[in-house]
């Protein structure tokens, strides 16, 4: 298990708000600035902690969801076939 000593910025990344980016520094890397992505569900307990940890707002206000854009009209996609 990794111990958080830093965190900044969280953010939702999804709708459903179940999970969470931020900028994070743990104790066994110093130094070392990283993005993390933490959720209610995640598989290890200090990614689920994290979470509890920013929702609760120990880490500032969580930002909110911002959803993707839409692609343009015109914009190529990469559904469909090429046709030679």
């Amino acid at each position: 298990m990794f111990t958080l000593k830093t965190a900044n910025n969280p953010v939702y990344t999804t709708e459903d708000l179940s999970a969470i980016d931020l900028q994070i520094e743990f104790e066994e890397m110093p130094g070392m600035i990283l993005p993390f992505s933490a959720s209610k569900n995640d598989v290890e307990q200090h990614g689920r902690e994290i979470y509890a940890r920013a929702q609760a707002g120990e880490f500032g206000v969580v930002g909110a969801y911002v959803p993707p854009p839409e692609p343009a009209a015109n914009q190529p996609t990469t559904t469909g076939t090429e046709e030679l």
